[in-house]
């Protein structure tokens, strides 16, 4: 019989992968932000659909980026 720990373990691990595959999504989804600009004959809804998958994936990963802005006005 598994004990709780066991299965959500399991859980986690289909879910999200292992730590090393869940690293190397960081990793592209990173590397996809970083790199972002709009495609050739691509509508803005379509960028925005496609960064917002992005922020979505890396946010769900644990890694998010916050809007600087908004770190800054805090600040002060």
């Amino acid at each position: 019989m598994s004990t709780c720990k066991e299965i959500w373990n399991k859980l986690a691990t289909t879910h999200e992968g292992t730590n090393q595959v869940k690293e190397s999504k960081i990793h592209l989804l990173t590397l996809d932000f970083e790199l972002f600009k709009i495609k050739l004959r691509e509508s803005i809804k379509e960028m925005f659909d496609r960064f917002t998958d992005i922020i979505n994936g890396l946010k769900a990963l644990g890694k998010a980026y916050s809007n600087k802005k908004n770190d800054e006005e805090i600040a002060q």
